[in-house]
Order: structure tokens, then sequence, then C-alpha cells
């Protein structure tokens, strides 16, 4: 068991290997289909407070993309591309023993990157929701397991309003977002923990 003082100062690093659902995307000339795929990358942690962590992760994955127009006058098409994920996020573990499940959440930015020359690259502001186990077999050495859902997104728009009435004055704003592609993953790793 994992003593209170040995937890209280550490940094974990985790190489992941994992499976990403690729995911579906609409537009208005047809739809784009992205292949299932292996996914790896690596976690550094750094404990925030207690049982938090703040995490710094990145993934990667190669796959392969279908568009279907919707109209007989675009040709079908099929490309490969890599899509990275960038994040900076919390962990919260539930408990403070060598069995630690823990709930997550990211925000950063995805990177979608065909490798066809006449198709733009695109970055996407980005969240990830997710929750997994943790299980150190020693004072150093632990194994995570986690599942995540991917949210790429885009801003649709911002807006903004001030006014006064009888009740008083106010002012506020809005933005507005679409989330055009929702994937998902399920990836573990070996913890190597460091620090006190």
């Amino acid at each position: 068991m994992i003593n209170a003082a040995s937890a209280q100062k550490r940094i974990e690093l985790t190489p992941t290997y994992g499976y990403q659902f690729g995911g579906k995307a609409n537009y208005v000339e047809g739809s784009i289909k992205l292949q299932d795929a292996a996914n790896y990358g690596g976690i550094l942690s750094v404990e925030a407070d207690y049982g938090v962590l703040a995490e710094l992760s990145y993934s990667y994955m190669e796959t392969r993309g279908n568009f279907i127009p919707y109209r007989g006058n675009i040709d079908p098409r099929q490309f490969d591309l890599n899509v990275q994920y960038f994040q900076l996020g919390a962990v919260k573990e539930l408990m403070e023993d060598d069995f630690r499940p823990f709930g997550l959440f990211s925000l950063g930015a995805t990177y979608f990157n065909p490798k066809n020359n006449d198709i733009e690259d695109v970055w996407r502001f980005s969240i990830t929701l997710g929750g997994g186990i943790k299980y150190f077999i020693s004072e150093k050495i632990g194994i995570r397991a986690q599942g995540r859902l991917l949210l790429p997104m885009y801003f649709n728009g911002v807006g903004g309003y001030c006014g006064i009435g009888t009740g008083g004055s106010g002012c506020g704003l809005g933005v507005s977002t679409a989330v055009p592609l929702v994937q998902g993953d399920f990836s573990g790793g070996l913890i190597f923990r460091l620090g006190e």
C-alpha cells in the first residue's frame, strides 16, 4: 500500500497505447467517416492537490478517411490522415490506495493532418471527458487503464448584449460552438512514478 506521505508530491509518466474510434462528420457536400485505428501517446501527471493531478497528454492516430458525397456530381474519395490530440487537464482520484479509480477532464487542440497535398490541415479546439483506474504494483510502478470521449469543436459565433431597465443594468456574452465529430478511445499504459 502507498502511504500518504509518499503520495504528497509526485510526478507520473505514462506511455500509452490503445484503440480509437474514428467517428463521422456530416457536411453540406457529404459525410466523412474516419476508420477506427490504434493510437499511442503519453501522459505527464503532476500532483497539484490531495488526490488531484494536473495532466499534459498527447495521442496520435493514423487512419483513413472516406468521403461520401450526397450528390452525384461529386466523386467519393478516400485519403490517409493523422489525428493528434494535445490536451491539458485535471484528474481527480477517488481513492488514496494502491487501487485508484479516477475521472478526468481536459481541453486543448486537435490536429487533423491529411497526407494528400490537396486537402488542407485543420486545427480544432477540443475537450475530453473520461475515467479509468490506476493500480500501483509498487511505490514506483503502476498500471493505468482509461476511456475517453474526444470532442473536437468549432465556434459558430460570439454575441454580446448590454441593457438598462427598471431592475438595473447588465451585460452578457455568449459563445456558440458545435461538435462536428465525436471520437472516443480506450487506452492503457505503465505508470512510472517519480518524486517523493
